[in-house]
């Protein structure tokens, strides 16, 4: 699921870009570093490319007027809507204090392959410029590992075929906030990990806040050089992302690779075939409120190490698994990776194709101390089961309403010391009536059942053949076809269980 960071991108160097991309164009003019971009930030306030020579009618290549002009000026203004400026070289941003760079509407029209925009060597603004790909572009704006603090606001992507926004290792508390992009990082040829749409890599304090990205392959990819690093702190708040048709199998909605006290919270993610929400290795993740439709996992949690994850308040409509946590076998050097503390909780799962929370161990790996709690799984004859726990420890099930699976509301097996108490459970083994038991425990030790509710269509309210320190306590049932409890497992203890 992970793509690595490239190792030219990882240290930063151009020199394999510009072996496929081409060398930036020359700026015209010398570089300043005086004066405040702080009363330039609005229309009119700056010099214009103009006055430098550029025609601003889209069919002259203003590529040298223009960077004449942002080598001249802290503060330049690209004019409103009624100039294209024409470009087949990389616009440059790069003097040695903050400039401001605005448009008002005005486009930058790619003219050849060649990265748009790069920022270097101080925290720059570029807000209200319409970056037309033209089929072109392979990136729009580059913020180089010398400009941290860049923000980039209110601009429109259209058509670049590599990545729309592209923030390299080094470049922290980069926020990119109100931008539009469409059919970004969708170009033949424009290898991984290009192809997204907005990529932050290795780039620490960002934010990617309030945009809306449309036709993507993959929409917002964080990652982290390594698990050691990480990438820290970064917020993806409030964006709409929403793919290609048909999806790309691989496509993923907000990728996350080794992220580290990341918050992704009230986003819209639609259409993907991958996964909506991606979280490989990461730790200390708050993910929130988002809202998912269709991909094979709403939220992947797993493969590498990971701990303390919170998914919580999210609804995520058709997924094939609403929450999937996944251990992996063994890490690169050999040893048996680690998940826990994932919490899941308070989250709308509807009509998951197989079902609606897998959590999953084995092998050398380990999936422990895991919450599943207060969820409502409208699985409605869609998937198979409600919540599945394979090769899982020291975990709690409580509190989920669970409506129409097919098969067991409550999977478990191969686990232990696993609490599943106060769940409400309605129609399992819809598929085949009397079919399938409401709660199935196979294979598994010290499992404590307690105070479910179970109705309709299930065998069995309660099914446990096997196992040991089992108990089972409190079982309310009505309507069900065979009985009540099927718990046979030595030295089970039973106690008021009772149907209504």
């Amino acid at each position: 699921m992970d793509r690595p960071i490239p190792a030219d991108v990882a240290r930063g160097s151009l020199s394999r870009r510009v072996l496929l991309y081409g060398a930036p164009a020359a700026a015209g003019g010398a570089l300043l570093a005086h004066g405040s971009p702080a009363a330039a930030a609005v229309s009119g306030a700056g010099a214009s490319p103009l006055d430098y020579g550029a025609t601003g009618d889209g069919i002259a290549d203003d590529t040298a007027a223009v960077n004449a002009c942002l080598a001249a000026n802290r503060a330049v203004d690209f004019g409103g809507p009624q100039y294209t400026y024409l470009v087949t070289g990389t616009l440059l941003v790069v003097q040695s204090a903050a400039q401001v760079v605005t448009g008002s509407g005005a486009s930058v029209k790619a003219g050849a392959g060649v990265p748009m925009m790069r920022l270097k060597n101080a925290a720059h603004v570029v807000s209200g410029i319409r970056f037309a790909g033209n089929n072109l572009g392979t990136r729009g704006v580059i913020v180089e590992p010398t400009a941290p603090g860049s923000r980039v606001e209110g601009c429109t992507f259209t058509a670049v075929t590599g990545t729309g926004i592209d923030v390299q290792p080094g470049a922290h508390r980069t926020r990119i906030a109100g931008c539009l992009f469409e059919r970004c990082g969708r170009g033949a040829g424009i290898a991984s990990p290009f192809n997204t749409t907005i990529f932050v890599a290795g780039a620490d304090h960002c934010k990617v806040v309030d945009n809306e990205l449309r036709d993507c392959d993959w929409g917002v990819y964080f990652r982290g050089p390594d698990a050691a690093t990480g990438i820290n702190f970064y917020e993806c708040r409030g964006n709409t992302i929403v793919c290609a048709s048909p999806a790309p199998a691989a496509s993923q909605g907000i990728s996350n690779g080794h992220g580290r006290g990341g918050r992704i919270a009230d986003n819209t993610v639609i259409g993907f075939a991958d996964n909506s929400i991606d979280c490989f290795g990461c730790r200390n993740m708050l993910i929130v409120g988002n809202s998912t439709s269709g991909g094979k996992d709403a939220v992947f949690v797993g493969d590498e190490t990971t701990n303390s994850i919170v998914i919580s308040g999210n609804v995520f409509s058709g997924p094939q698994r609403g929450v999937r946590v996944l251990r992996d076998n063994t890490t690169p050097d050999g040893r048996g990776t680690l998940v826990t503390g994932v919490v899941v909780s308070g989250n709308t799962v509807s009509n998951p194709t197989d079902g609606g929370i897998l959590i999953q161990g084995g092998g050398t790996g380990e999936v422990t101390g895991i919450t599943v709690a207060d969820n409502d799984l409208h699985v409605g004859d869609a998937g198979l089961y409600g919540v599945k726990i394979v090769k899982a420890d020291v975990s709690r099930i409580s509190g989920n309403r669970i409506f129409r699976p097919r098969n067991e509301a409550i999977l478990i097996r191969d686990a232990d010391l696993v609490e599943v108490t106060g769940n409400i459970l309605r129609d399992a083994g819809r598929a085949t009536a009397n079919g399938y038991d409401a709660i199935s425990v196979n294979t598994s030790n010290r499992i404590l059942v307690r105070d479910n509710t179970v109705y309709g269509t299930a065998r069995y309210a309660v099914a446990i053949p096997t196992g040991n320190g089992i108990t089972v306590t409190g079982t309310r049932w009505r309507s069900l076809g065979t009985g009540g409890l099927n718990v046979t497992a030595p030295g089970a203890v039973q106690s008021d269980n009772l149907a209504l």
